[in-house]
């Protein structure tokens, strides 16, 4: 873990959300709201790579996940979350892989729309927030069930998480988080633009959301 955890230090990725969290978060989130209101149909695209076993991502969950999810809610921004096993290594019983797993379970479950995307930010708080405990599946899904509407849903999550089943996902998110470069988690990465997000680079998080792809 102490070695996991200097590669993660030494990272540009997690270099990046250490300023943000030691010294610019604060100012960066009072800031928020303080722009023009931007168009979205200019709002770049951008992917946001968590490990709900990273404390650095736990950090940036709390200062910054409600304004994304109130960015995207609001149609001001589009952002995909790709949830990995970066910290797991890909063990199937690490919290990393688990909480992964059922991150996807319910979010296959739940589909699209508003009021999912509302489930699935409480889901991502309380997955961090589990991460000292690590509770077993049938917590994770108990949770999960619970926050999707019923014991139906509870069910077919169940068989999901149990089975494996987002394991294609989370290996799909680990293959571009490799072939993008990434060498830590957080990640806020655009796609299009090849860039990685950083705050001595880019400056405020929710107005370089917002902006327009560099063309």
């Amino acid at each position: 873990m102490r070695t996991i955890l200097s590669r993660l230090g030494a990272s540009l990725a997690v270099a990046a959300v250490a300023a943000l969290t030691l010294t610019g978060c604060a100012d960066a989130i009072r800031s928020a709201g303080s722009e023009g209101d931007p168009d979205p149909s200019t709002a770049r695209e951008v992917q946001i790579f968590e490990d709900f076993a990273c404390p650095h991502c736990a950090a940036f969950h709390e200062q910054y996940g409600g304004m994304v999810h109130g960015l995207v809610s609001g149609g001001e921004a589009e952002v995909d979350y790709r949830i990995v096993d970066f910290l797991g290594r890909g063990d199937p019983e690490s919290w990393s892989t688990r909480a992964a797993t059922a991150y996807y379970c319910l979010e296959d479950s739940l589909g699209d729309g508003e009021a999912a995307a509302g489930t699935l930010h409480g889901f991502q708080s309380w997955l961090f927030e589990q991460a000292t405990t690590q509770p077993a599946d049938e917590a994770l899904v108990a949770r999960a069930g619970q926050m999707a509407g019923g014991a139906g849903h509870a069910e077919e999550i169940g068989q999901c998480i149990t089975g494996d089943g987002a394991a294609e996902r989370i290996e799909a998110a680990m293959s571009d988080f490799t072939d993008f470069g990434l060498r830590g988690v957080p990640s806020v990465y655009s796609p299009a633009e090849s860039t990685l997000y950083h705050p001595e680079e880019h400056g405020d998080l929710k107005s370089w959301l917002t902006a327009s792809e560099t063309p």
